[in-house]
């Protein structure tokens, strides 16, 4: 597995071939003439479960595996391995035993413990049998007893057996919280004790029910104080505590995620979000990903998608007509042979829908697409267009050209954060004079999109690409940084002249405050901690809206020099 990507669906046998052709084991010998063989057994289902029996079982497993084949058909065999019985090699008279009440009648023991009685499950009622109801048979002419009467006389045996202690055990909830009434066998002759999950244990089987029985030795723990300190913080303190997020000045785990390259999305995180970016970029919190077949692409996944026809078709048009020169027809046939390309290759590095549903993806991605590439206006003759051009990254693609070094380190700000990234578009006149960057959004359009600048600092692309152009084409004068939706016929929204400069300063100046801020021990949750799509609000407090409006006043207080930043249009 070690040469087929994690992502990677793998939902057909044809995406498993197509992965492991290239693979060879260490003696040269392929791995996919020894693994096809039995995922086209597998993907035949039924037919081939002898086969595979024989294949992959050995010893007693294949035992079992003939034996439930022997019972029923292939197609049964989860219900054939359910009801199989398997020779017990213990003696059930030396061991603990469970069964049935009907089954221990034959067999009492000592000591019985008997659960479930609560008033939905014990004794059973009787109920009509749907193959064979009552005014065509009625059951009493084939069994004397009816099964109420079965599970009252198995329960009289059991707990009137002389030399037998019996423990009747019921729960008090049902699994989705209801409240269970006692059976009918316990309203006479038994008194019922409530043992609640955190009582005093009688006798310690555990450290667990050491500690609760001697609460004294539990609250000197170290772990102990410090769950009763973070109750404490944070459901009683109104100010901010370490427990909501502060920590020692200078900490050296802030200190290298502060060294590392940052993107546009992390610093994003760092001004909307400083305690976010500690646990994702300081402490590497994050959830793996499980390959599941979709029956769509999730946002960003689409949003990649849209991307990459992108960077297939101009890559495709350039140098030769060139975007800005090429006819509509010649943009159609670039985004198809991008969307051929895509279609093939996708299923083998990350999970797709099903063939139909994916092709249909496809299109309204090239589509998209093709909005992408004829929304511009002439940029002026002889210009270069370049998609997803990388910066700031330490290794540069064989053959690739890039209208810069992308090698070329971006330092900004006074606090010297590196930025690093990849910007959708870039185009360049000849002179490297004037440059447009276009940043693509496959979202839906805000309505206010002409008034965004920053918009609490939730849209840094333009700015920051804006600042990084500035550093790598320093000839270049007029610079145009853009958002272009995809998902509307509408002009782009674009920043220039001093609206583009004024955002520049502004988006510097509150890094800085943001990055002193980590460094003296301060980081708060921000406004993108509480929304929806944050996903590390699950390591936030389960009560999460009456923990914000405890804490809210306390987090501004704190982060005073970047709250202005979040009011900013």
């Amino acid at each position: 597995m070690k040469g087929i990507p994690t992502e990677a669906g793998l939902f057909e046998p044809e995406h498993w071939a197509r992965s492991l052709e290239p693979l060879t084991r260490a003696d040269g010998s392929s791995i996919a003439a020894t693994i096809m063989p039995v995922l086209r057994d597998l993907d035949a289902g039924p037919e081939a479960a002898v086969k595979l029996g024989e294949t992959l079982l050995r010893g007693k497993s294949l035992g079992v595996w003939r034996e439930a084949l022997r019972l029923g058909p292939a197609s049964a065999m989860e219900m054939s391995l359910t009801t199989l019985r398997i020779a017990d090699e213990s003696d059930p008279a030396n061991n603990v035993v469970w069964a049935k009440a009907a089954d221990l009648v034959g067999a009492p023991r000592k000591h019985m413990r008997l659960l479930g009685l609560s008033s939905r499950s014990w004794p059973r009622a009787d109920s009509v049998d749907p193959l064979l109801p009552d005014h065509v048979l009625s059951e009493r002419d084939l069994v004397d007893l009816s099964r109420l009467e079965r599970d009252r006389l198995a329960y009289e045996i059991l707990v009137s057996h002389p030399g037998s202690c019996a423990s009747l055990s019921r729960s008090r909830r049902a699994a989705e919280g209801a409240f269970l009434a006692r059976s009918a066998l316990l309203q006479r002759q038994v008194t019922e004790r409530s043992l609640p999950r955190t009582r005093t244990p009688d006798h310690a089987f555990s450290q667990g029910d050491r500690l609760l029985a001697r609460i004294d030795d539990a609250l000197k723990l170290p772990r102990i104080q410090g769950v009763v300190s973070c109750w404490t913080d944070w459901t009683i303190r109104l100010e901010p505590t370490p427990h909501d997020g502060g920590f020692r000045k200078d900490h050296p785990a802030v200190v290298r995620a502060l060294s590392m390259p940052q993107s546009a999305t992390s610093l994003r995180r760092l001004l909307r979000d400083p305690l976010g970016f500690v646990w994702l970029r300081a402490l590497g919190m994050t959830a793996p990903e499980l390959a599941v077949e979709p029956l769509q692409l999730d946002p960003v996944t689409f949003g990649d998608l849209v991307h990459e026809l992108l960077r297939l078709a101009i890559e495709r048009i350039e140098p030769t007509p060139g975007l800005v020169g090429a006819t509509p027809e010649e943009i159609d046939e670039a985004l198809g042979a991008a969307a051929g390309d895509i279609a093939e290759r996708w299923p083998l590095t990350q999970a797709v829908p099903p063939r139909l549903l994916w092709l249909d993806t496809i299109e309204e991605a090239r589509r998209r697409a093709r909005r992408g590439l004829t929304i511009d206006e002439r940029f002026g003759p002889g210009t270069r267009s370049f998609s997803e051009v990388p910066f700031g990254s330490s290794r540069s693609a064989e053959g690739r050209i890039d209208p810069w070094d992308e090698c070329q380190e971006v330092m900004i700000g006074q606090s010297g954060i590196r930025l690093k990234g990849r910007i959708d578009r870039v185009d360049v006149k000849p002179d490297r004079r004037g440059v447009r960057m276009s940043d693509y959004k496959t979202g839906t359009t805000p309505r206010n999109l002409r008034e965004v600048t920053l918009d609490g600092g939730a849209e840094l692309q333009r700015a920051l690409y804006a600042i990084t152009i500035r550093q790598l084409i320093p000839e270049a004068s007029t610079i145009i940084a853009r958002l272009v939706y995809l998902d509307t016929m509408g002009p782009a929204a674009a920043l220039d002249a001093d609206t583009l400069e004024h955002a520049e300063q502004t988006v510097l100046r509150y890094i800085d405050i943001a990055v002193d801020g980590l460094k003296s021990g301060a980081a708060y949750a921000g406004p993108d901690a509480f929304a929806g799509y944050n996903d590390l609000r699950i390591a936030l407090p389960a009560a999460l809206d009456r923990y914000r409006g405890r804490k809210l006043e306390g987090f501004n207080a704190a982060q005073q020099q970047l709250v202005p930043l979040w009011a900013e249009p």
